[in-house]
């Protein structure tokens, strides 16, 4: 019996433990990707620059994973799944002790590529080697699962990152990052199954859901002049264009606000400063927990979710920009619903796209889904600060508003743009 029929006869309940070694990876991930910004006041006089200087290494980092993902993770494609995993964390581990050794800022930002380039990689493999190890029918917990501890990280990675700098230095926080790389790819190395991701018999098994097409509805064109409605069809490449553009306005819009919500606390809606770190607290514990719930309340309703918190940030948008300021009540009942919907878009949208990739791709679409998400980690982050620059603070909830929105209606004309192509395919597939 071959690798992939093993995995597939074993695909009847969820492989926990791997799965928390997953989650493990995810969070060691995005506490590297995060730690500069809890560090940056540290950082910044010891290597002689701007605390601007520090944050802008945030952005070349999702700028190197934009660059990369893709064409890194075709050339890579034929390399087994656990073993590409493994090697990522051992490059996460080698780019952070640049960081943590490097004498001057040049040095850094050269560190923080190679960790960029490693973080491509990794998010373009994680969800759809995920997607070889469980069952077609939770396929969505099982991205809640590894997807739970990148949200974890903000609750928990990022702020003992910055306990650490305070108390051992900003060098030995990145120190302890490089010994966590290294446990983390042994723990991989233990525990993630051995599956040949380039088996036919993975490309044909349960998890491809719709048929080929085949007879006369196959060539009908994609514009029914019956119902009035564009198709896209699913297991395909379109598809999974349609919804990484989606995932890009949703994070465009979120960090656009997002990455000056401090400011916007403390100055706009008057939280206290003593209360903030609290009033952020609950942003991220939120967002945790949904993301750990997402498969189990979404699992098999993920354009229903995606729809419904979509809906919940326009709301949070309306509350900021007309509600909230000079009333904190209002502002930290905003944020802990800002935080419940950011935990819950990313995996619904990463199974989303997992579930419209076509099987042999599914690690391509997923570095574009990759690509698309740090357009909009950057993207945002930069708009934002220009906006914050000139245009005022006031800007930015109307910008998260009006972006929200928009998400929310090409959520919607997605959705029933796939639901004309799949039943296009499925008339095509009975010849009717």
């Amino acid at each position: 019996m071959t690798d992939a029929s093993t995995a597939n006869s074993n695909r009847t309940k969820l492989p926990l433990a791997a799965l928390i070694a997953l989650s493990c990876s995810t969070f060691l991930s995005v506490t590297i990707e995060m730690l500069p910004t809890g560090l940056m006041h540290y950082m910044a006089p010891d290597l002689g620059v701007t605390e601007a200087q520090i944050g802008y290494l945030m952005t070349m980092y999702a700028a190197c994973v934009v660059v990369t993902s893709t064409p890194l993770t075709h050339w890579l494609r034929k390399v087994p799944r656990h073993v590409l995993l493994i090697g990522v964390m051992v490059v996460f581990g080698i780019g952070s002790l640049g960081t943590a050794l490097a004498p001057n800022y040049p040095l850094i930002v050269a560190s923080r590529l190679v960790a960029g380039v490693a973080h491509g990689v990794f998010w373009a493999s994680v969800a759809g080697y995920t997607s070889l190890i469980v069952p077609k029918d939770q396929l969505a917990k099982g991205i809640s699962i590894t997807l739970g501890g990148g949200s974890t990280a903000f609750v928990l990675g990022v702020p003992l990152g910055t306990f650490l700098g305070q108390m051992l230095g900003w060098r030995m926080a990145f120190a302890v990052v490089v010994a966590l790389g290294f446990l983390v790819a042994a723990i991989l190395w233990k525990l993630l199954p051995r599956v040949d991701h380039l088996s036919d018999e993975f490309h044909t098994s349960p998890i491809e859901v719709v048929a080929a097409p085949t007879g006369p509805g196959a060539i009908e064109q994609e514009f029914s002049p019956k119902r009035r409605r564009f198709v896209v069809r699913p297991k395909s490449m379109p598809a999974v264009a349609l919804v990484s553009t989606l995932t890009g306005i949703t994070m465009f819009s979120q960090y656009a606000f997002y990455s000056y919500v401090s400011p916007f606390a403390t100055g706009v809606i008057q939280i206290p400063e003593t209360y903030l770190a609290v009033a952020l607290f609950s942003y991220g514990l939120l967002s945790a927990v949904a993301t750990g719930a997402s498969g189990f309340l979404f699992g098999q309703r993920t354009k229903l979710g995606i729809v419904i918190n979509l809906g919940l940030c326009v709301v949070v948008g309306a509350i900021m920009l007309w509600f909230a300021p000079g009333i904190p009540i209002f502002g930290i009942a905003a944020l802990a619903v800002w935080g419940m919907t950011m935990g819950f878009l990313p995996p619904l949208l990463q199974s989303s796209v997992l579930m419209v990739a076509p099987s042999k791709f599914r690690d391509l679409s997923t570095a574009i889904y990759s690509s698309a998400f740090n357009i909009g980690i950057g993207g945002g982050a930069l708009v934002g600060g220009l906006m914050l620059t000139h245009l005022g603070i006031m800007s930015l909830p109307t910008f998260f508003l009006s972006g929200m929105g928009i998400a929310l209606v090409v959520a919607v004309a997605a959705g029933r743009m796939l639901e004309a192509g799949r039943a296009r395919v499925a008339d095509g597939a009975t010849g009717s």
